[in-house]
């Protein structure tokens, strides 16, 4: 009895140690099981079906930077308010608010019959200095000779400038209405005038109709160029002193942050405004590159005051887990398993690519960090 008992005793321990050791055998052998407290180990298949990458450390310049905000504007040469040098009916008037126009093109047609009158009386002047002029040099001649008297010649003299004076005054204010005159006959005479864009842009405001009457005084229309808009940016008292021309400017709009947009700091207001605001002038980097900005448009910016070089890794690197970052290096590879190391880190700086670290231990020069495919290795 003794004996089968013992037997029995036995066979039974060898069964539970066996079975011990095949438990043992599994965990040993499944890769993705953590090791220890802070090792994970991962198989080559495992490595290579999650896309994984390794990469050292390396050193990465990050920007130290002021933020700000600001508004998209024109100079005051890209606003152009349309006028008449002289009033008159619009008779021609086809255009609408926000339409692009090209310079030289014509915006609207004006009548008028006192642009009869200034033709006729130039035509008139002008006929009278070629009759005048051939008078004077007559008179000229004559008084040289002493055959006519000096009084003769200074009064031909005088009605030829007066004349001249007229022809010419007339002649600018023919050019101003953009009437051609070297050709000018009396069956070129003409009642209307074109009103040309003197800058290409598009219609920001119009203030007047077809068959209303124009005065010299009045705006017909507004046009605003976007050919060189920049940013007015505003900044808080404290980074003034930070910010000098030259600095670099990255600004976007608040609803599309993915689309950045660079400029350059051209001008830095004398003083601080009574809130206590600096204002920055920058000039777009690229001006072709605005086909989504219109001036008025809100824009959040950040402004590159100088640059510092840390130890980094790439973002995808970093595991955050219970509101702390992880990296995994490597700490051996035998045969197809990779043997890593969970190591708590410090972000001391960041920007859209790289992430400076701080370990608590530094790490062997070399050594090899998980830069992608390790976010759902730590939970």
């Amino acid at each position: 009895m003794n004996t089968l008992y013992k037997s029995l005793t036995f066979y039974c321990v060898s069964v539970i140690l066996f079975s011990c050791g095949n438990q043992n055998t599994e965990m040993e052998s499944t890769p993705n099981e953590e090791i220890g407290p802070s090792d994970i180990v991962l198989s080559q298949a495992q490595y290579e079906n999650a896309h994984m990458e390794l990469a050292p450390l390396s050193e990465h310049d990050f920007s130290n930077l002021v933020l700000a905000n600001g508004l998209i504007d024109i100079p005051p040469e890209g606003r152009f308010e349309v006028s008449a040098y002289f009033g008159g009916k619009i008779i021609q008037f086809d255009l609408l608010k926000g339409q692009k126009v090209v310079k030289g093109q014509t915006l609207f047609v004006l009548e008028n019959p006192t642009f009869v009158q200034m033709q006729e009386d130039y035509l008139d002047a002008k006929s009278q200095l070629d009759f005048l002029t051939s008078d004077l040099e007559r008179q000229k001649l004559l008084s040289d000779e002493n055959i006519t008297s000096q009084k003769s010649f200074t009064k031909s003299e005088s009605e030829y400038n007066s004349t001249l004076a007229k022809a010419e005054s007339l002649r600018k204010k023919l050019e101003m209405l953009d009437i051609p005159i070297k050709n000018l006959t009396p069956a070129k005479i003409t009642s209307k005038v074109t009103i040309k864009a003197p800058i290409s842009g598009f219609i920001e405001s119009i203030k007047v109709n077809q068959g209303a009457f124009l005065n010299p005084s009045d705006i017909a229309l507004t046009i605003m160029s976007t050919a060189h808009m920049h940013i007015e940016l505003n900044i808080f008292e404290q980074n003034a002193s930070s910010l000098k021309k030259g600095q670099s400017v990255t600004f976007y709009l608040p609803d599309n942050p993915t689309q950045k947009f660079e400029a350059e700091i051209f001008l830095l207001a004398p003083s601080i405004n009574e809130n206590r605001v600096l204002n920055v002038h920058a000039h777009l980097k690229d001006e072709k590159n605005t086909l989504n900005l219109v001036p008025g448009m809100y824009v959040e910016a950040q402004i590159e005051i100088d640059k510092t070089r840390q130890a980094a890794l790439p973002i995808a690197a970093l595991i955050n887990s219970h509101e702390l970052n992880y990296v995994l290096s490597l700490a051996k590879k035998e045969g197809d398993m990779y043997y890593f190391e969970k190591k708590e880190v410090t972000i001391s700086n960041m920007d859209n690519e790289m992430a400076a670290i701080i370990f608590e231990t530094a790490p062997k020069e070399g050594t090899l960090f998980l830069t992608k495919g390790g976010f759902q290795l730590i939970k």
